[in-house]
């Protein structure tokens, strides 16, 4: 996470969410909602999502188009990871070797960075997947020990 104590670049997208704003409003969008939301539900959700993790490391004035366009790379990361689900699932129940998912989930991942690399500035990206610290972003972004993994 990023330390909030050392100054952020200014982006240009006005003021940003704190950290703690940004915690005491992804607690306040969970709270009440069932424990299997529907497919709409399930959506809005994960778009009011995406946009406070904006509005905290971008800014609150992050351009609508440019939104829509970040939206859209994580609804296909969305398709994508439920496709690498049922994957892994068929190839355990006929047994064929496949990649294991650890890799397969640090391809997704690095899949994602380049999507949302045509979107943002590299500053705006190294922002957006908080990668100014020494730990990895993503815990897919450890390569994997195991060669079976």
């Amino acid at each position: 996470m990023i330390d909030e104590r050392r100054s952020l670049p200014d982006l240009g997208h006005g003021p940003r969410l704190s950290g703690e704003e940004y915690d005491r409003r992804v607690v306040r969008l969970h709270e009440g909602r069932p424990p299997m939301p529907g497919r709409g539900e399930d959506r809005e959700l994960r778009r009011a999502e995406l946009d406070l993790a904006i509005d905290h490391r971008l800014g609150r004035d992050f351009p609508a188009d440019r939104r829509e366009r970040l939206w859209q790379v994580m609804q296909d990361v969305e398709r994508r990871r439920l496709r690498l689900i049922g994957k892994h699932l068929i190839g355990r129940l006929v047994r064929r070797r496949r990649p294991g998912p650890v890799r397969s989930a640090h391809r997704l991942a690095g899949w994602m960075v380049d999507r949302c690399a045509e979107v943002l500035d590299a500053q705006e990206l190294e922002s957006f997947f908080e990668l100014a610290g020494e730990e990895p972003a993503l815990p897919v972004d450890v390569e994997p020990t195991d060669s079976r993994s």
